[in-house]
């Protein structure tokens, strides 16, 4: 008769927590948010100001329009991006041309309506992919046979290091939150300890689509797959990991944590807060066609 009345009891819980909830949410203050992440690669760099907004808003962020934009280095080279569009401002380098090297620091200052805001960054050093790996794999458990991948490289030696690979399918940036592959050298964070290895096979299977549950997809024949390995400073990969975190927090259920925003390195001579992130990258890629 207790088992009988305890497993009615956690049917009804159960079944209760099952009951929708109306929550009205108060609105915040609306902040200007800087996503300004550069490469060193010759291509046009972007940094995109917008405005914050209501977390259960799903309109695109307002752009923020009439901003002095630019990014010194410590040699002295100014880069100044030029507004495009819905908050987009892009600078374009001449043939052959690009941010900086390796080692390099930078400054970025944005003027908006006389709202000083400025971040540091360095180009930290980011490691040669060594090659991709393909194979079929078949009769493996929560996964459609298929072709996946992996990709080889090696961290360097010395701790701390942080690195954020991105995997393109044809050409298309893989972002769903569960494709979002950072590391601390060559594992998953400074508590690994694992430095100067071949990144772990966990981090090196991120190089494949996932589905919206978070399981690996396989490729098709004549695909194309690049991978990408950016540089960050060691405050860009605890703002990534937190900003991971809080996209993977509607997986955890019931132990899933109140959402915030992530600190960032955004510094302002005002009164007002301002969200997101600089950081500027050495990029170093790999692509191949699958087979």
């Amino acid at each position: 008769m207790k088992k009988l009345l305890l497993y009615t009891f956690l049917i009804g819980f159960l079944s209760s927590c099952e009951d929708p909830i109306d929550v009205t949410l108060e609105s915040g203050p609306t902040q200007f948010v800087v996503d300004a992440w550069i490469t060193n690669e010759s291509k046009p760099q972007t940094i995109k100001l917008t405005y914050s907004q209501d977390y259960l808003d799903s309109a695109i962020a307002s752009g923020v329009a009439g901003a002095s934009v630019e990014i010194q280095s410590d040699n002295g080279n100014i880069f100044l991006f030029s507004e495009n569009a819905d908050g987009n401002y892009i600078w374009t380098p001449g043939p052959g041309e690009s941010i900086g090297d390796i080692g390099d620091n930078y400054t970025l200052n944005i003027d908006i309506n006389g709202e000083k805001i400025t971040a540091q960054s360095s180009m930290n050093r980011v490691p040669v992919i060594d090659s991709i790996f393909q194979e079929f794999r078949d009769d493996e458990v929560f996964l459609d046979d298929g072709i996946y991948c992996q990709f080889f490289s090696r961290d360097f030696i010395g701790k701390g290091d942080t690195y954020w690979i991105k995997t393109f399918k044809n050409d298309t940036f893989l972002n769903r939150p569960f494709e979002l592959n950072i590391a601390y050298d060559a594992a998953f964070d400074s508590g690994s300890e694992v430095d100067g290895l071949i990144f772990i096979t966990p981090i090196r299977e991120f190089a494949n689509p996932t589905d919206d549950d978070g399981i690996p997809e396989p490729w098709m024949p004549g695909e194309k797959i690049r991978v990408e390995i950016h540089s960050m400073t060691n405050a860009s990969f605890d703002y990534m990991e937190t900003l991971r975190d809080q996209l993977l927090n509607g997986s955890n259920g019931i132990f899933a944590e109140p959402l915030a925003n992530p600190n960032g390195n955004i510094e302002t001579t005002g009164d007002i807060d301002v969200l997101g992130q600089f950081n500027v990258a050495a990029v170093s890629s790999i692509e191949e066609i699958i087979r």
